[in-house]
């Protein structure tokens, strides 16, 4: 734990994921903490194998089941993300990614050229009335596209109402801020360079992350020019943030273009751009809540 500038952070890893927490003021990051490791604790209570809330859904084969009320806002998140992308991010890829890994073993990054066609219907036959989830048995969920983006969120929020400090709240490649922010803004290493974050939330959806960025959860498609190996968007917020990278980058050469009419600051990973200095590609200074690095 380092405190600088009074900005006391502290970090750990969850599941292989770096999680990163800020705060403003030493004496708000305990409870800070426990915010986050209770919700990391919760999200394995959902997600656990075979013996989690997910898998009793799993296992009802298409019939309802009374959720609680964390995998109902999950999901309810995922299938708002699967509508706003057009179902680029598809929560609903995972019997598509085991039929894949049977058949010809380690998965390809982000699923591109698979030729495992996504399921009829996919997300729309995914039916969430209340508390009362229903999931074909044709189907697998697989919510980690925005879970970890909507809990990091979360938690910043949380965090941030309960100190009225500044809070940056990193899982993975999902980042939110909320409160206060320092002078300069919060850092946050891309691609080898720091961004200064000033508000909302920031994701990157990569091919080759260890954490995969959540983006083997679109469906696999094809994708001949992909322009970069990672994408990375601050929003206002981290879920469409992390929507935004997903579907910029499951949309391969059109990704940029398309982010372009999107109210949001992007890049692409230097290492795969069009040769512009630093490998920026859509950065805008003047937008809220980046500053050009």
């Amino acid at each position: 734990m380092e405190t600088i500038d009074r900005i006391c952070e502290t970090r750990w890893s969850y599941r292989g994921r770096p999680v990163r927490l800020a705060v403003t003021g030493a004496r708000r990051a305990t409870a800070a903490r426990r915010v986050v490791t209770g919700a990391l604790a919760a999200l394995d209570r959902i997600a656990a194998p075979g013996q989690g809330e997910l898998a009793r859904v799993h296992r009802a084969a298409g019939r309802p089941v009374p959720v609680g009320p964390l995998l109902r806002d999950l999901v309810a998140v995922a299938l708002d993300a699967a509508r706003a992308s057009d179902g680029a991010c598809d929560p609903t890829i995972g019997a598509a990614r085991i039929r894949l890994a049977a058949r010809s073993g380690p998965l390809p990054g982000c699923g591109f050229g698979t030729g495992v066609p996504p399921p009829v219907d996919g997300w729309r036959a995914i039916s969430l009335h209340g508390d009362r989830l229903t999931v074909p048995s044709t189907l697998l969920l697989v919510l980690g596209g925005t879970a970890t983006a909507y809990l990091a969120q979360r938690c910043a929020t949380r965090i941030a109402e309960r100190s009225a400090g500044g809070v940056l709240v990193a899982i993975g490649s999902r980042v939110a801020t909320a409160g206060p922010v320092p002078p300069g803004g919060w850092p946050v290493p891309v691609g080898g360079r720091t961004i200064r974050l000033t508000g909302g939330g920031l994701a990157t959806a990569s091919a080759y992350r260890p954490d995969g960025g959540d983006v083997l959860d679109p469906p696999p498609r094809p994708a001949p020019g992909l322009p970069a190996t990672a994408v990375t968007v601050a929003a206002p917020d981290t879920v469409r943030a992390a929507t935004l990278a997903v579907t910029a980058l499951v949309r391969g050469v059109d990704g940029p273009g398309w982010l372009a009419g999107q109210d949001c600051s992007w890049w692409v990973d230097p290492d795969r751009t069009d040769g512009r200095p630093g490998g920026e590609v859509g950065a805008d200074p003047a937008r809220p809540g980046v500053t050009r690095w």
